[in-house]
């Protein structure tokens, strides 16, 4: 267990450090006046998810979470979709062969420039569209593209669109959050893939600084400091460890 492990942890401080940080970095200069932290009338009930109960309803043809058929509501922007159907269509996402935590899209790197840019024009808007639907096309939980959507639609003018993706991304967000409460690594946030701790860390309010791994299946985001005098928060990463030793195991 412990090799495996370790070399998750490498590969994920290599991530972070190479590319994911310079993501986040761009992203956050970009959007500082955007995020906003969940309000107290968005406070989620925790309900620590069964992954293998979800896993049995999502792969059940006669199940209300069937995922084929979530997944085509949630790409068809339905917008009557349940917090419990987020949460199978977040976590049930693991279980799809198309999975991959590790895997970044092409899209992104087209991205990157327009991420240091504090305004942008309507090319560079329609751009930004361009490629972050695609991308999300790779990953439809990509936050940070989801995100940027948001923004390029908003400066467009185009605020019905926009509010289409700020469902979908606060409803991924509450998904997340409902999993539970993020104090100890038995009640850690649930996560599928590994920037999704920066991203809610964010979206609280908070930015992630220093990382650190918890045996045998957290990680430990440290925040920077802020007037809460909050030090962190526990992610649960098992779905993404065991994809790991699935695909890159030795």
């Amino acid at each position: 267990m412990n090799g495996p492990n370790l070399k998750h942890q490498t590969f994920i401080r290599m991530k972070n450090s190479r590319t994911v940080v310079r993501h986040i970095l761009c992203l956050f200069a970009c959007l500082a006046a955007f995020a906003r932290p969940v309000s107290a009338q968005e406070e989620i009930a925790m309900d620590i998810p069964n992954l293998k109960k979800i896993e049995a309803a999502i792969r059940d043809f006669d199940s209300d979470m069937y995922y084929p058929a979530l997944m085509k509501r949630y790409a068809e922007n339905d917008t009557t979709l349940t917090l419990d159907e987020f949460r199978h269509l977040y976590l049930g996402y693991s279980f799809q062969e198309s999975y991959n935590p590790y895997r970044i899209s092409p899209h992104i790197e087209k991205l990157m420039p327009l991420y240091t840019l504090h305004e942008h024009t309507e090319k560079e808007c329609n751009d930004i569209i361009k490629y972050a639907t695609r991308a999300i096309e790779d990953f439809p939980f990509d936050l940070r593209q989801i995100n940027m959507l948001i923004y390029a639609y908003r400066q467009k003018g185009m605020n019905n669109t926009a509010a289409i993706w700020e469902y979908k991304l606060r409803s991924i967000v509450n998904a997340i959050l409902s999993t539970g409460d993020g104090k100890s690594p038995q009640t850690a946030w649930y996560v599928i893939y590994p920037t999704h701790e920066y991203d809610v860390v964010n979206r609280q309010g908070f930015t992630g600084a220093k990382y650190n791994f918890v045996e045998p299946s957290f990680d430990y985001l440290e925040v920077e400091k802020n007037p809460l005098n909050v030090k962190g928060y526990y992610f649960n990463v098992s779905r993404i460890l065991q994809e790991y030793d699935r695909k890159y195991k030795e």
